[in-house]
């Protein structure tokens, strides 16, 4: 069934909420699907996409992704695509739509993380011509929350 990106409206949190808890179950608290999407809305919502299937009139959401912009780099954050719908080009689209909005912004690099050990998706990206910067990544939790 053919599936178009879009940006992410509010009547699209419950399926997002969802579709992030079954893609990415293990993620921490502080990065608890319905929160992300509060703050992601209130910050910038113009960089949040989803991309929907259109059945009798519905938009199911089947995958969605966020970026960000700071002026310097653009990223990456939370790129999901139902285990049942992959391998149709969702992701693909859904990089490939986050990546020309980016550059519209004139933003000179993208960059994205992904667990070491997830071999499957840096294949997915390798295949899209991203390639692995030799930095170390560095980060320092400022919000502690409960699960």
């Amino acid at each position: 069934m053919p599936v178009r990106v879009r940006r992410f409206a509010p009547r699209d949190t419950d399926a997002v909420v969802e579709l992030w808890r079954e893609c990415f179950p293990t993620d921490p608290a502080r990065n608890a699907p319905a929160e992300l999407i509060a703050r992601k809305c209130a910050r910038d919502p113009d960089l949040f996409w989803v991309a929907c299937e259109v059945s009798d009139g519905v938009d199911a959401v089947v995958g969605a992704a966020m970026a960000g912009y700071d002026g310097v780099r653009g990223w990456l954050y939370h790129v999901a695509v139902t285990p049942e719908r992959r391998r149709e080009g969702i992701a693909t689209a859904l990089v490939g739509r986050a990546v020309a909005e980016l550059e519209v912004l004139g933003c000179p690099k993208v960059n994205l993380q992904v667990r070491s050990t997830n071999s499957e998706v840096l294949g997915f990206y390798r295949s899209l011509g991203w390639s692995v910067d030799e930095v170390e990544s560095l980060g320092r939790t400022l919000m502690v929350q409960e699960s």
